[in-house]
């Protein structure tokens, strides 16, 4: 699976997952966002963001998923399979930022920063 499917997949068991750049204008809430940004062995750490947007009046759903992620993630990262190798998936630093949307109180957004290592050759 190449690596931006095999993020993809990753981000999906949580919500409907979409690329930052191609959210469909019928999206229908929940669901996250994600930046795609790649690279290989030599790369090092890179900060991917990840958005999670709900519309409610509560904060407990959005919280609840963002610690799901986090648990999924655990305090030594996750490795994900992908061709010629793996993504080291870890919780970057400050993990999990409450956002407000200006345009209307019930949406409600979490940013995630996450860290990223590609173990793979290319």
């Amino acid at each position: 699976m190449t690596k931006d499917k095999a993020l993809h997949a990753w981000f999906s068991q949580f919500l409907t997952a979409y690329p930052a750049s191609s959210v469909p204008d019928d999206a229908v809430f929940p669901w996250l966002t994600y930046e795609l940004i790649t690279g290989a062995w030599d790369s090092g750490e890179i900060g991917l963001t990840v958005n999670l947007w709900y519309y409610t009046t509560q904060e407990a759903e959005p919280n609840a998923k963002a610690q799901e992620i986090s648990d999924a993630i655990g305090l030594g990262g996750v490795f994900v399979p992908c061709d010629d190798g793996a993504i080291w998936i870890k919780r970057g630093s400050p993990w999990c930022q409450n956002v407000r949307d200006d345009s209307d109180t019930n949406i409600k957004r979490r940013y995630l920063n996450i860290t990223v290592e590609y173990i793979t050759a290319n």
